[in-house]
């Protein structure tokens, strides 16, 4: 398994649409059935492809990503300002309740997600966070696997916007996790 821009050239150029935020895996005939059934599963939480080659290996190809698209699509769009400054952000938002956990290299707490979008989240937070911090934010995933895991978004980047008790964090890199 890699990253997409990790992965062989071969295999990224069967999946065009892919992203730096993507994997491939690549599977020989012989593994497809224990390997197949784990990658597959992640499929309600974000689309996950597969293309069989000629020797019946098969490449799968998994967009953590659109995950945040597939909520958005089925919820309704937030709109107004969630924050008393001026709105900048440009992307759709979805409301979102999750409950989270966030760290910055001062603090550490507890909230839950307010909205959501494919480029950042509104979380609230025990106490003021400092602007243009690094933040790592874990959120429980409102869809479970197939087979009910729960799930848990890892997100990273910075805070774009902070308030008292409220935080948006700009999305630089994000990723799911089963639950712990």
């Amino acid at each position: 398994m890699w990253s997409f821009r990790q992965a062989p050239r071969e295999f990224q150029m069967l999946f065009r649409e892919g992203k730096d935020a993507d994997w491939l895996a690549h599977a020989p005939e012989s593994e497809r059935p224990a390997i197949e059934s784990s990658l597959l599963q992640w499929r309600t939480v974000y689309p996950v492809q597969s293309t069989e080659l000629a020797d019946r290996s098969v490449v799968y190809h998994g967009a953590p990503r659109e995950a945040l698209d597939l909520i958005a699509e089925s919820g309704a769009p937030v709109t107004g300002a969630l924050f008393t400054s001026q709105e900048r952000r440009t992307g759709i938002r979805v409301a979102m309740s999750c409950p989270s956990r966030y760290k910055t290299p001062a603090k550490t707490g507890v909230g839950h997600t307010i909205d959501i979008s494919v480029t950042g989240i509104a979380f609230t937070t025990e106490s003021l966070l400092a602007r243009n911090s690094e933040v790592t934010l874990r959120a429980q995933w409102p869809i479970r696997l197939e087979s009910g895991v729960p799930v848990e978004l890892f997100a990273v980047g910075k805070l774009a916007r902070v308030e008292l008790m409220k935080a948006a964090m700009q999305i630089d890199n994000m990723g799911f996790s089963i639950e712990s």
